[in-house]
């Protein structure tokens, strides 16, 4: 019984070792940044905190990403990423070192839906009120940003999590006992 034991734990590791690669990002100092993404993180995203910087080893060719794997030093990074914080949640926005934003995923709660969310909401779960949301958006430079809800919804005795995108429609949705 015991060499079945080990043998499984041993099989358990070795499966391990064959998972996905995880892009390495190293936390770096507020002067460690190129100046250029300091001074436009005022003008992109001015009433929010700073958290933390990261160097991340990707390029951004025309519309391709590609991890570069070998990166000596700080001088060699293509791309950067700075967590911000504010009162609804947070924001991860990657720059390239010529302080150009690349990309932004926004994760904030409790901020009002769009209309086109809010009438969704009303013609499809009529009674229902919004208790809680949380928004989701992520964006790449010139692409179109994709927007996710996920909304809780309460009527009566009765709970719901009801998943849409910016537009309204209804992705997923399930009960909550």
């Amino acid at each position: 019984m015991k060499k079945i034991i080990l043998g499984l734990f041993f099989l358990g590791l070795g499966i391990q070792s064959y998972g996905q690669d995880v892009i390495f990002k190293e936390k770096i100092k507020k002067e460690e940044m190129p100046t250029a993404i300091i001074e436009v993180i005022a003008t992109d995203f001015g009433d929010l905190e700073v958290v933390e910087f990261y160097a991340l080893p990707i390029e951004f060719i025309e519309e391709d990403v590609y991890v570069n794997e070998d990166i000596d030093n700080n001088e060699d990074y293509d791309t950067y990423q700075v967590i911000l914080k504010g009162k609804q949640g947070r924001i991860n926005a990657t720059y390239n070192k010529k302080g150009q934003l690349q990309s932004t995923v926004e994760h904030l709660k409790n901020v009002a839906p769009n209309i086109a969310v809010r009438r969704s909401v009303a013609d499809n779960f009529s009674g229902w009120t919004i208790t809680k949301d949380h928004y989701k958006m992520t964006h790449f430079s010139n692409k179109q940003k994709k927007e996710r809800y996920k909304l809780n919804l309460v009527k009566e005795d009765s709970k719901m999590v009801v998943f849409m995108d910016g537009k309204g429609k209804i992705l997923k949705s399930y009960s909550i006992k």
